[in-house]
């Protein structure tokens, strides 16, 4: 009998996505010798502060010398394409179907997990092989040979399983290659990621607080800096807790019966720190304010008006003598999204002994506004360290070259790969219908998903108001600004927008969909590090099949 790891697992029963694994799980158990080990993703319910999860790889098996196999299974309909590669079929609504690389998408998760061994024990590598176990799809006709030479087991020879990986073993008993680590240290490695998979609500709750405790460092340490005038600019990449500092100098300016104002680009985000601020009504967009002036200078404003904004941000500028020296603390929150010309009108409400504090991340930067020239009174400091993200998304990011510097982790949880969906011409919206019905089932609840469009709203298919459900969940979409400024959104649990008016804000997990581009540019970078920071606990991409082969390119250079 097979050593199992972890030993207490104990699969959900509203789970049954995972009842076939746990079939395959306990025969691996039963019938391979007791000197091998079963390193398992199946979903059992222990909860802790960390996770065991291997990607998409199902089972990875152990021999006593360190080598290991890595089983995908899969329980769906499998083809084969006409370059011998195995397809394995997805049904969408209105019969439509998605498809997924199964090479691909094994050959990712083995080199993710060899490259993770490296980082730990440099100069070493890991001996993996792979099979696919297909226990309800069976292969007809005359096979390609990069598909019959014994890497694939369907349910014609499904009694044999066990026999077939001890035969692979057998061939090569021991690791090959250069620099193999002994079968000790292959096995802790593996045993210290087979602690926990926790139980997808429990975690979310779980992340959210860890996140929410680490990365208030920001803001505790920032308390600290003392120089006159006070005039900071922090550079936090996504999830440092850029957010916090700000909600932190409120109280503190509150407490002490100080005047503070927060102003920001993205409404959702100001609507968001609206709720923890100790004063909302001084928590605002930077139009907001400028309509807030033009109200009192008796000028109404109509945001249904073609080119309201520029002219509420001419107005501002052209007025802002009116509201200088008025405040003693002014945060700025997403301020690489402003122009110049609205900071430097911000500015002068503040005393000149007031407290300003300037936050921005240049790698969220998606309007490609001017820089902002700071003269030399303005205190700088960077914190590249992540504390929203899980490892394997930072990791991802690092891969992808997303950002100017190298990403930092903070979040002690490890998280899956992200999910690559890749979608033929004219079929995003059955493509991302399929990836939501893929979260649900592992246990992701519509509340705790976002639908984040790659592209602008009025680009988008998605974001069509034609489309109002998938998977059969109502979406929640923007609709249009009321005669007050307010947002309207439509009725729904599933939000559904784009990364333009998502950005500041996070879910539990993220559907990045309708991502097309010929070309690595600055703009697509910016979009997709914007895209993969929302997410706490996991990412789904969706993407047109020629950006899948350039994300190929790059994560395996």
């Amino acid at each position: 009998m097979a050593q199992i790891y972890p030993e207490d697992f104990q699969v959900v029963e509203r789970e049954s996505k995972f009842h076939g694994e746990l079939e395959t799980l306990l025969r691996l158990r039963d019938e391979l010798p007791d000197q091998y080990s079963v390193f398992h993703g199946v979903h059992w319910t222990k909860v802790e502060d960390d996770a065991a999860v291997y990607g998409e790889i199902d089972f990875l098996i152990v021999n006593p010398y360190g080598k290991i196999l890595a089983i995908e299974q899969k329980e769906t309909q499998i083809e084969v394409s006409s370059k011998g590669r195995l397809k394995a079929i997805y049904s969408g609504r209105n019969g439509s179907t998605s498809e997924k690389d199964i090479e691909l998408q094994v050959t990712r998760n083995i080199q993710s997990l060899r490259q993770e061994f490296s980082k730990r024990y440099p100069q070493k590598t890991l001996d993996i092989d792979h099979l696919v176990y297909l226990p309800t799809a069976m292969l007809d006709g005359n096979l390609p040979a990069n598909v019959a030479m014994g890497r694939v087991v369907d349910s014609k020879e499904s009694k044999y399983l066990t026999d077939i990986i001890q035969a692979i073993f057998n061939k090569n008993m021991m690791p090959q290659g250069d620099n193999i680590p002994d079968a000790l240290t292959v096995h802790d490695f593996l045993s210290q990621k087979a602690q926990v998979s926790p139980q997808v609500g429990l975690l979310g709750d779980k992340t959210k607080h860890r996140t929410t405790r680490l990365s208030s460092g920001l803001a505790e340490w920032s308390k600290r800096l003392e120089f006159s005038p006070f005039r900071l600019i922090v550079q936090g990449t996504a999830g440092s807790g850029k957010t916090q500092l700000a909600l932190n100098e409120l109280r503190d300016a509150d407490e002490k019966q100080k005047i503070a104002m927060y102003i920001c680009f993205n409404r959702p985000l100001v609507d968001s720190v609206k709720l923890s601020a100790p004063q909302p009504n001084n928590c605002m967009t930077f139009h907001e304010l400028a309509k807030l002036l033009a109200f009192q200078n008796g000028i109404s404003i109509d945001f249904k008006e073609e080119g309201v904004f520029k002219k509420l941000e001419d107005f501002f500028i052209e007025n802002i003598t009116q509201l200088e020296n008025q405040l003693d603390v002014l945060l700025v929150d997403e301020g690489q999204d402003f122009d110049p010309t609205w900071a430097s009108a911000l500015l002068k409400m503040v005393k000149p002994d007031g407290r300003i504090t300037w936050l921005e991340d240049p790698s969220q930067s998606l309007y490609n506004r001017e820089s902002i020239q700071w003269g030399t009174e303005w205190v700088r400091i960077t914190s590249p360290m992540n504390y929203r993200s899980p490892q394997r998304i930072v990791n991802m990011i690092n891969r992808l070259e997303l950002t100017d510097s190298y990403l930092e982790t903070g979040n002690g949880f490890r998280g899956m790969i992200p999910d690559i969906y890749s979608f033929p011409e004219g079929a995003e919206v059955e493509v991302t219908n399929q990836a939501l019905k893929d979260l649900i089932k592992e246990g992701y609840s519509p509340q705790s998903i976002a639908i984040l469009s790659f592209r602008g709203v009025k680009s988008s298919k998605l974001m069509n108001p034609d489309i109002k459900d998938l998977d059969g969940v109502q979406l929640k979409k923007f609709q249009y600004f009321s005669e007050s400024g307010e947002a309207v959104w439509s009725e729904g649990n599933l939000l559904t927008d784009s990364i333009f008016r998502f950005k500041g804000q996070c879910a539990d997990a993220v559907i990045l969909t309708e991502i097309d581009f010929d070309e690595f540019t600055e703009s697509v970078k910016k979009r997709l590090f914007v895209g993969l920071t929302r997410a706490r606990l996991m990412v789904s991409l969706v993407l047109s099949e020629r950006v899948e082969k350039m994300l190929d390119e790059k994560l395996a250079g």
